[in-house]
Protein backbone atom coordinates (compact mmCIF):
# COMPACT_ATOMS: atom_id res chain seq x y z
CA UNK A 1 0.00 0.00 0.00
CA UNK A 2 2.96 2.79 1.13
CA UNK A 3 4.03 1.59 -2.56
CA UNK A 4 0.68 2.53 -4.63
CA UNK A 5 0.75 5.85 -2.35
CA UNK A 6 4.33 6.75 -3.69
CA UNK A 7 3.03 6.02 -6.64
CA UNK A 8 0.02 7.94 -6.50
CA UNK A 9 1.54 11.10 -4.89
CA UNK A 10 4.24 11.33 -7.64
CA UNK A 11 1.40 11.39 -9.86
CA UNK A 12 -0.59 13.77 -8.85
CA UNK A 13 2.43 15.79 -8.46
CA UNK A 14 3.11 15.42 -12.24
CA UNK A 15 -0.67 15.32 -13.60
CA UNK A 16 -0.36 19.19 -14.93
CA UNK A 17 1.98 17.59 -18.18
CA UNK A 18 -0.48 14.28 -18.38
CA UNK A 19 -3.89 16.52 -18.49
CA UNK A 20 -2.05 19.07 -20.84
CA UNK A 21 -1.20 16.25 -23.24
CA UNK A 22 -4.99 14.65 -22.91
CA UNK A 23 -6.28 18.26 -24.40
CA UNK A 24 -4.21 18.64 -26.83
CA UNK A 25 -4.74 15.34 -28.40
CA UNK A 26 -8.60 15.82 -27.71
CA UNK A 27 -8.59 19.06 -29.80
CA UNK A 28 -6.22 18.18 -32.28
CA UNK A 29 -8.42 15.27 -33.30
CA UNK A 30 -11.06 17.70 -32.59
CA UNK A 31 -9.88 19.93 -35.30
CA UNK A 32 -8.77 17.43 -37.51
CA UNK A 33 -12.94 15.97 -38.05
CA UNK A 34 -13.89 19.32 -38.36
CA UNK A 35 -11.47 20.41 -41.03
CA UNK A 36 -12.32 17.01 -42.54
CA UNK A 37 -16.36 17.33 -42.68
CA UNK A 38 -15.10 20.79 -44.48
CA UNK A 39 -13.87 19.16 -47.26
CA UNK A 40 -15.75 17.79 -49.79
CA UNK A 41 -14.91 14.09 -51.36
CA UNK A 42 -12.80 14.55 -53.85
CA UNK A 43 -13.89 11.62 -55.99
CA UNK A 44 -16.51 12.17 -58.51
CA UNK A 45 -18.41 10.68 -61.45
CA UNK A 46 -16.88 6.92 -60.37
CA UNK A 47 -19.35 5.22 -62.61
CA UNK A 48 -18.20 6.91 -65.60
CA UNK A 49 -14.43 6.72 -64.99
CA UNK A 50 -15.38 2.80 -64.11
CA UNK A 51 -17.05 2.74 -67.74
CA UNK A 52 -14.25 4.19 -69.51
CA UNK A 53 -11.78 1.97 -67.67
CA UNK A 54 -14.08 -1.27 -69.00
CA UNK A 55 -14.24 -0.32 -72.21
CA UNK A 56 -10.49 0.32 -72.28
CA UNK A 57 -10.28 -3.17 -71.02
CA UNK A 58 -11.94 -5.08 -73.45
CA UNK A 59 -10.66 -6.62 -76.24
CA UNK A 60 -13.25 -8.68 -77.17
CA UNK A 61 -14.12 -12.18 -76.68
CA UNK A 62 -16.13 -13.99 -73.87
CA UNK A 63 -17.29 -11.22 -71.29
CA UNK A 64 -16.26 -12.04 -67.78
CA UNK A 65 -17.85 -10.11 -64.46
CA UNK A 66 -18.81 -10.01 -60.50
CA UNK A 67 -22.15 -9.19 -59.14
CA UNK A 68 -21.86 -8.46 -55.20
CA UNK A 69 -24.14 -6.20 -53.03
CA UNK A 70 -24.33 -4.98 -49.78
CA UNK A 71 -21.28 -4.62 -48.32
CA UNK A 72 -22.48 -1.98 -45.77
CA UNK A 73 -19.12 -0.78 -44.35
CA UNK A 74 -18.06 -4.45 -43.13
CA UNK A 75 -14.67 -5.08 -42.84
CA UNK A 76 -15.62 -8.29 -44.39
CA UNK A 77 -15.75 -6.49 -47.68
CA UNK A 78 -12.31 -6.15 -47.64
CA UNK A 79 -11.85 -10.29 -47.98
CA UNK A 80 -14.26 -10.06 -50.91
CA UNK A 81 -12.61 -7.47 -52.37
CA UNK A 82 -8.87 -9.92 -52.04
CA UNK A 83 -11.09 -12.78 -53.46
CA UNK A 84 -12.16 -10.58 -56.17
CA UNK A 85 -8.56 -9.65 -56.87
CA UNK A 86 -7.35 -13.17 -57.06
CA UNK A 87 -9.91 -14.03 -59.38
CA UNK A 88 -7.42 -13.86 -62.63
CA UNK A 89 -10.81 -14.27 -65.05
CA UNK A 90 -12.64 -11.08 -64.08
CA UNK A 91 -12.72 -7.97 -65.88
CA UNK A 92 -14.89 -5.51 -64.09
CA UNK A 93 -17.58 -6.05 -61.45
CA UNK A 94 -20.85 -4.27 -60.63
CA UNK A 95 -22.10 -3.65 -56.86
CA UNK A 96 -25.36 -3.62 -56.37
CA UNK A 97 -25.90 -1.03 -53.94
CA UNK A 98 -26.35 -1.25 -50.03
CA UNK A 99 -22.51 0.33 -50.03
CA UNK A 100 -22.81 2.28 -46.61
CA UNK A 101 -24.50 1.71 -43.83
CA UNK A 102 -26.21 5.14 -44.11
CA UNK A 103 -24.95 8.02 -45.52
CA UNK A 104 -22.71 10.35 -44.96
CA UNK A 105 -18.96 11.42 -45.37
CA UNK A 106 -17.23 8.98 -42.94
CA UNK A 107 -19.29 5.73 -44.39
CA UNK A 108 -18.31 6.52 -47.93
CA UNK A 109 -15.20 7.78 -47.50
CA UNK A 110 -14.89 4.33 -45.31
CA UNK A 111 -16.23 2.53 -48.69
CA UNK A 112 -14.14 4.31 -51.12
CA UNK A 113 -11.15 3.62 -49.15
CA UNK A 114 -11.77 -0.39 -49.62
CA UNK A 115 -13.10 -0.27 -53.11
CA UNK A 116 -9.53 1.60 -53.90
CA UNK A 117 -7.85 -1.66 -53.21
CA UNK A 118 -10.16 -3.71 -55.87
CA UNK A 119 -7.71 -3.95 -58.75
CA UNK A 120 -10.90 -4.40 -61.42
CA UNK A 121 -13.22 -1.37 -62.69
CA UNK A 122 -16.50 -1.18 -60.60
CA UNK A 123 -19.74 0.37 -61.24
CA UNK A 124 -22.37 0.46 -58.42
CA UNK A 125 -26.23 1.19 -58.40
CA UNK A 126 -27.69 2.94 -55.10
CA UNK A 127 -29.54 0.68 -52.30
CA UNK A 128 -31.87 2.02 -49.95
CA UNK A 129 -29.29 2.40 -47.27
CA UNK A 130 -27.28 4.52 -49.58
CA UNK A 131 -29.77 7.04 -49.65
CA UNK A 132 -31.48 6.75 -46.47
CA UNK A 133 -33.28 9.90 -45.41
CA UNK A 134 -33.37 10.98 -48.72
CA UNK A 135 -29.59 11.88 -48.61
CA UNK A 136 -28.98 11.56 -52.41
CA UNK A 137 -26.10 14.13 -52.47
CA UNK A 138 -23.25 11.92 -51.25
CA UNK A 139 -24.00 9.24 -53.80
CA UNK A 140 -24.98 11.52 -56.58
CA UNK A 141 -21.65 13.72 -56.41
CA UNK A 142 -19.08 10.52 -55.90
CA UNK A 143 -20.94 8.22 -58.53
CA UNK A 144 -23.10 10.36 -60.87
CA UNK A 145 -26.15 9.35 -62.58
CA UNK A 146 -28.93 6.93 -60.58
CA UNK A 147 -29.64 4.92 -63.07
CA UNK A 148 -27.63 4.17 -66.54
CA UNK A 149 -27.38 1.77 -69.34
CA UNK A 150 -24.06 0.76 -71.31
CA UNK A 151 -22.94 -2.10 -73.91
CA UNK A 152 -19.93 -4.18 -73.86
CA UNK A 153 -19.74 -6.73 -77.06
CA UNK A 154 -23.42 -8.02 -77.64
CA UNK A 155 -24.69 -7.44 -74.34
CA UNK A 156 -26.96 -4.82 -72.84
CA UNK A 157 -26.54 -3.85 -69.15
CA UNK A 158 -29.58 -1.75 -67.84
CA UNK A 159 -28.69 -0.79 -63.88
CA UNK A 160 -31.78 0.73 -62.16
CA UNK A 161 -32.44 2.58 -58.98
CA UNK A 162 -34.96 0.95 -56.87
CA UNK A 163 -33.72 2.36 -53.68
CA UNK A 164 -36.88 3.52 -52.08
CA UNK A 165 -37.92 0.51 -52.05
CA UNK A 166 -40.99 1.27 -54.12
CA UNK A 167 -41.17 1.81 -57.40
CA UNK A 168 -38.87 3.32 -60.12
CA UNK A 169 -41.18 5.87 -60.61
CA UNK A 170 -42.80 7.18 -64.14
CA UNK A 171 -39.85 8.66 -65.67
CA UNK A 172 -37.20 6.00 -65.36
CA UNK A 173 -39.56 3.49 -65.74
CA UNK A 174 -40.32 5.47 -69.36
CA UNK A 175 -36.68 5.32 -70.03
CA UNK A 176 -36.29 1.57 -68.79
CA UNK A 177 -38.54 0.50 -71.83
CA UNK A 178 -36.75 2.29 -74.11
CA UNK A 179 -33.33 1.02 -72.77
CA UNK A 180 -35.37 -2.71 -73.16
CA UNK A 181 -36.71 -2.43 -76.64
CA UNK A 182 -33.05 -0.87 -78.29
CA UNK A 183 -31.32 -4.19 -75.59
CA UNK A 184 -33.45 -6.38 -78.74
CA UNK A 185 -30.61 -5.84 -81.33
CA UNK A 186 -28.38 -7.61 -78.71
CA UNK A 187 -28.21 -11.07 -78.10
CA UNK A 188 -28.13 -10.47 -74.00
CA UNK A 189 -29.90 -8.00 -71.69
CA UNK A 190 -28.56 -7.86 -68.11
CA UNK A 191 -30.62 -5.92 -65.61
CA UNK A 192 -29.58 -4.97 -62.10
CA UNK A 193 -31.74 -3.64 -59.06
CA UNK A 194 -31.29 -3.25 -55.44
CA UNK A 195 -34.53 -4.28 -54.20
CA UNK A 196 -36.23 -7.26 -55.87
CA UNK A 197 -38.70 -7.56 -57.47
CA UNK A 198 -40.36 -10.61 -55.27
CA UNK A 199 -38.81 -12.33 -52.16
CA UNK A 200 -37.85 -15.89 -52.75
CA UNK A 201 -38.17 -16.80 -49.17
CA UNK A 202 -42.16 -16.25 -49.35
CA UNK A 203 -44.52 -18.76 -49.79
CA UNK A 204 -47.45 -18.59 -51.62
CA UNK A 205 -50.94 -18.48 -49.24
CA UNK A 206 -48.40 -18.61 -45.96
CA UNK A 207 -49.36 -16.40 -43.03
CA UNK A 208 -46.07 -15.05 -42.17
CA UNK A 209 -43.89 -13.27 -44.64
CA UNK A 210 -40.59 -12.07 -45.59
CA UNK A 211 -41.31 -9.07 -47.72
CA UNK A 212 -38.05 -8.45 -48.11
CA UNK A 213 -38.89 -6.65 -51.90
CA UNK A 214 -40.92 -3.70 -53.48
CA UNK A 215 -43.32 -2.69 -51.39
CA UNK A 216 -45.69 -2.11 -54.24
CA UNK A 217 -46.23 -5.60 -55.68
CA UNK A 218 -48.28 -4.02 -59.09
CA UNK A 219 -44.88 -2.23 -59.97
CA UNK A 220 -43.21 -5.28 -59.03
CA UNK A 221 -45.88 -7.08 -61.70
CA UNK A 222 -45.54 -4.60 -64.16
CA UNK A 223 -41.58 -5.01 -64.40
CA UNK A 224 -41.49 -8.64 -64.41
CA UNK A 225 -44.27 -8.46 -67.39
CA UNK A 226 -42.22 -6.35 -68.62
CA UNK A 227 -38.78 -8.51 -68.16
CA UNK A 228 -40.44 -11.11 -69.96
CA UNK A 229 -41.85 -9.33 -72.79
CA UNK A 230 -38.48 -8.26 -73.97
CA UNK A 231 -36.32 -11.34 -72.86
CA UNK A 232 -34.01 -10.32 -70.15
CA UNK A 233 -31.16 -12.84 -69.86
CA UNK A 234 -30.83 -12.44 -66.57
CA UNK A 235 -32.02 -10.31 -63.64
CA UNK A 236 -29.61 -9.60 -60.92
CA UNK A 237 -30.81 -8.34 -57.37
CA UNK A 238 -29.32 -7.92 -54.17
CA UNK A 239 -31.35 -6.52 -50.83
CA UNK A 240 -31.57 -9.70 -49.67
CA UNK A 241 -28.56 -10.97 -47.29
CA UNK A 242 -28.09 -14.34 -49.03
CA UNK A 243 -28.14 -16.11 -52.08
CA UNK A 244 -30.98 -17.36 -54.27
CA UNK A 245 -31.14 -18.08 -57.62
CA UNK A 246 -34.86 -18.53 -59.07
CA UNK A 247 -37.29 -18.63 -62.11
CA UNK A 248 -40.43 -16.56 -61.37
CA UNK A 249 -42.42 -17.31 -64.44
CA UNK A 250 -39.75 -18.19 -66.16
CA UNK A 251 -38.16 -15.02 -65.55
CA UNK A 252 -34.07 -15.90 -64.56
CA UNK A 253 -33.23 -14.22 -61.45
CA UNK A 254 -30.09 -14.33 -59.36
CA UNK A 255 -30.20 -12.70 -55.92
CA UNK A 256 -26.67 -12.10 -54.18
CA UNK A 257 -26.59 -10.21 -51.46
CA UNK A 258 -23.15 -11.55 -49.34
CA UNK A 259 -20.38 -8.88 -49.90
CA UNK A 260 -20.10 -8.15 -46.02
CA UNK A 261 -22.92 -7.37 -44.29
CA UNK A 262 -24.85 -9.38 -41.66
CA UNK A 263 -26.04 -12.28 -43.20
CA UNK A 264 -29.89 -13.26 -43.38
CA UNK A 265 -31.21 -16.80 -42.77
CA UNK A 266 -30.11 -19.34 -40.61
CA UNK A 267 -29.55 -22.17 -43.07
CA UNK A 268 -26.26 -22.31 -44.51
CA UNK A 269 -27.10 -23.76 -48.51
CA UNK A 270 -27.71 -19.92 -48.86
CA UNK A 271 -27.05 -17.21 -46.16
CA UNK A 272 -22.84 -17.56 -46.69
CA UNK A 273 -20.21 -14.70 -47.97
CA UNK A 274 -19.82 -14.65 -51.67
CA UNK A 275 -19.87 -12.99 -54.98
CA UNK A 276 -21.22 -14.59 -58.35
CA UNK A 277 -18.85 -14.59 -61.44
CA UNK A 278 -20.69 -14.45 -64.36
CA UNK A 279 -19.30 -15.41 -67.57
CA UNK A 280 -20.77 -14.45 -71.16
CA UNK A 281 -19.14 -16.43 -74.51
CA UNK A 282 -21.65 -16.27 -77.11
CA UNK A 283 -24.82 -17.72 -76.80
CA UNK A 284 -23.94 -19.29 -73.53
CA UNK A 285 -24.34 -17.64 -70.49
CA UNK A 286 -23.16 -19.62 -67.22
CA UNK A 287 -22.63 -17.96 -63.51
CA UNK A 288 -21.04 -19.64 -60.31
CA UNK A 289 -20.86 -18.86 -56.74
CA UNK A 290 -17.89 -17.70 -55.46
CA UNK A 291 -17.95 -18.30 -51.61
CA UNK A 292 -16.00 -16.51 -49.04
CA UNK A 293 -13.96 -18.49 -46.25
CA UNK A 294 -16.14 -17.42 -43.30
CA UNK A 295 -16.63 -19.39 -39.72
CA UNK A 296 -20.29 -18.47 -39.57
CA UNK A 297 -22.97 -18.69 -36.85
CA UNK A 298 -26.09 -19.68 -38.41
CA UNK A 299 -28.10 -20.55 -35.00
CA UNK A 300 -28.62 -19.67 -31.15
CA UNK A 301 -26.74 -16.81 -29.11
CA UNK A 302 -23.77 -17.53 -30.86
CA UNK A 303 -25.03 -15.73 -33.94
CA UNK A 304 -26.65 -13.15 -32.48
CA UNK A 305 -23.37 -12.55 -30.70
CA UNK A 306 -21.54 -12.64 -34.33
CA UNK A 307 -24.01 -10.15 -35.97
CA UNK A 308 -23.32 -7.51 -32.92
CA UNK A 309 -19.23 -8.29 -32.89
CA UNK A 310 -19.65 -7.48 -36.81
CA UNK A 311 -21.28 -3.96 -36.43
CA UNK A 312 -18.54 -3.21 -33.78
CA UNK A 313 -16.00 -3.94 -35.97
CA UNK A 314 -17.50 -1.73 -39.00
CA UNK A 315 -18.59 1.21 -36.72
CA UNK A 316 -15.08 0.97 -34.79
CA UNK A 317 -13.41 1.17 -38.26
CA UNK A 318 -15.42 4.39 -39.41
CA UNK A 319 -15.65 6.24 -36.39
CA UNK A 320 -12.13 5.25 -35.09
CA UNK A 321 -11.19 9.06 -34.51
CA UNK A 322 -14.28 9.15 -32.55
CA UNK A 323 -13.36 6.47 -30.48
CA UNK A 324 -10.13 7.82 -29.76
CA UNK A 325 -11.55 10.92 -28.78
CA UNK A 326 -13.79 9.30 -26.21
CA UNK A 327 -10.95 7.13 -25.08
CA UNK A 328 -9.19 10.27 -24.14
CA UNK A 329 -11.86 11.83 -22.69
CA UNK A 330 -12.84 9.00 -20.75
CA UNK A 331 -9.30 9.43 -19.48
CA UNK A 332 -9.67 13.21 -18.73
CA UNK A 333 -12.59 12.37 -16.87
CA UNK A 334 -11.28 9.38 -14.55
CA UNK A 335 -8.28 11.90 -14.12
CA UNK A 336 -10.37 14.67 -12.20
CA UNK A 337 -12.26 11.54 -10.51
CA UNK A 338 -8.86 10.23 -8.78
CA UNK A 339 -7.77 13.94 -8.10
CA UNK A 340 -11.28 14.94 -6.62
CA UNK A 341 -10.49 11.32 -4.35
CA UNK A 342 -6.90 11.66 -3.65
CA UNK A 343 -7.93 15.64 -2.62
CA UNK A 344 -10.33 14.88 -0.03
CA UNK A 345 -8.04 11.98 1.15
CA UNK A 346 -5.27 14.55 1.52
CA UNK A 347 -7.68 17.19 3.51
CA UNK A 348 -9.26 13.93 5.90
CA UNK A 349 -5.76 13.33 6.75
CA UNK A 350 -4.80 17.33 7.53
CA UNK A 351 -7.81 17.23 9.77
CA UNK A 352 -6.78 14.71 11.65
CA UNK A 353 -2.75 15.63 11.91
CA UNK A 354 -4.53 18.71 13.51
CA UNK A 355 -6.76 16.99 16.13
Amino acid sequence: MAKISRLTTIYFRRRTWFRLLLIALILGFWAYIEIGDLNPIAEHDLNYQALEAINGRYEGGPLIFAFLADSKNSPVFGQVVRALNHDQLLQFAIIGGDLVLYPSGDTFNSFLRQRQELEIPSLVLPGNHDVAFDIMDFYYHIFGRMYYSFVLDNSKFILLDDSNEKNLGLEQEAWLKKELEDGLQYKHRFVFMHVPLWDPRDIPGATVRYAHSLKDPDTARRLEDLFLKYKVTTLFASHIHAYYEDRPRGLPTIISGGAGAELMGKGPEHTFYHYVRVSVNQDKVSTEVVKIDQNIKHAGFKRYLSIAGLYVKTLGQIYVKYVLIGFFLLVLIVDGLLEYFYQRKQRRAENRARE
